[in-house]
């Protein structure tokens, strides 16, 4: 079977990250840009050598793609999965969904009336050594998972405060707070490892050494089964982990290094566990893996629309954590423990 075209809107850095991540395989052709910005618009369309160019969003629906690929402010989405759903393109839009769970279920209802797929790419269930996790949670390597921590932090606004125009300082575009904008990922990737509904949060935020209304903050959250997790993201410094924790194994993962301990052996496409109670340290690198192109997760989504393959992060399980991420922002308002609605 061909592969499928998609368009790709915005034309920044998440824009070029998919450039780069849809070249190795031919499961999904990037045929058409758009961005509103034409300097934008310019620089990744000849870095990239695709022709078809729109500065209109709904030009590009009429240009002949299967599905559209949305790599912009959250708060750009709705409108944009609206007009696309209306053309019977499906849609593939990068986290965080949308900036609360109302817009998402809107999202969710236009795309299910229309009969097209809607996907959320969070691009570290791309990552083949999380697949792995997967099955080594299913094959009850870990044993009960009990606890979960992650971590994302990214220092550019701290760096490079951003001006008053820019759409991170806008709320209705960037969402509110960093847990929505650099923890959802994490977020999805527990409830997808664990299969278990967030029920109850409970989170601080602190301010004052960014431009933004908030720095840094970290939620903790009860699974449905007892597990507890905690989220933390952060504009004041750099890093990113993944660690579970069950009874009878652990693993962290970190951009180049997985630690694992646990009481059996396993053996996986990725990487091999074969100390049983020792504590091991793996280098790994997914940048030239076959796994990785598999996994990457436009190609996926694309197998997905043809009924070939599966999708980590379906749009109605993603609007689901929404709530879990509404939540969290209303518990650092209140300073309450609260409820995520079901």
């Amino acid at each position: 079977m061909s592969s499928l075209r998609f368009g790709l809107s915005g034309c920044g850095q998440r824009g070029a990250d998919v450039v780069a991540a849809v070249r190795p395989h031919t499961h999904c052709e990037l045929v058409a840009l758009h961005d509103p910005d034409p300097a934008r618009l310019t620089r990744l369309g000849d870095g990239a050598g695709i022709r078809t160019r729109h500065v209109d969003f709904e030009a590009m629906l009429h240009s002949g793609i299967d599905f559209v690929v949305l790599a912009n402010p959250c708060g750009d989405h709705l409108a944009q999965v609206l007009a696309a759903a209306a053309q019977g393109v499906h849609c593939l839009v990068h986290a965080p969904m949308a900036p609360d769970a109302r817009t998402a279920d809107a999202m969710v209802s236009a795309c299910d009336r229309a009969g097209v797929k809607l996907g959320v790419a969070n691009m570290s269930q791309g990552d083949s050594r999380l697949e792995q996790i997967r099955r080594m949670i299913a094959d009850d390597w870990l044993g009960t998972v009990v606890s979960i921590h992650a971590m994302t932090a990214c220092d550019d606004v701290l760096k490079s405060p951003p001006e008053a125009s820019h759409w991170l300082r806008d709320p209705a575009r960037a969402g509110r707070g960093t847990l929505l904008q650099l923890a959802a990922e994490s977020l999805h990737v527990a409830v997808w490892l664990t299969e278990r509904a967030p029920l109850a949060t409970a989170a601080l935020s602190s301010s004052g050494f960014t431009v933004l209304s908030e720095d840094a903050a970290v939620a903790a959250v009860r699974l449905r089964g007892g597990a507890l997790c905690t989220f933390a993201s952060s504009r004041l410094c750099v890093g990113r982990s993944f660690s579970i924790h069950g009874t009878d194994g652990s693993a962290c993962l970190m951009p180049d290094e997985v630690t694992l301990v646990g009481r059996k052996a396993f053996a996986g496409d990725s990487f091999d566990y074969q100390e049983p109670g020792v504590l091991v340290r793996l280098s790994t690198t997914t940048s030239n893996d076959p796994l990785q192109r598999h996994f990457e997760l436009h190609g996926r989504f694309a197998r997905w629309i043809d009924d070939r393959d599966d999708f980590p992060c379906p749009g109605d399980q993603a609007a689901l954590d929404m709530r879990a991420l509404d939540a969290m922002q209303r518990s650092i308002e209140t300073g309450r423990t609260e409820t995520i609605l079901p």
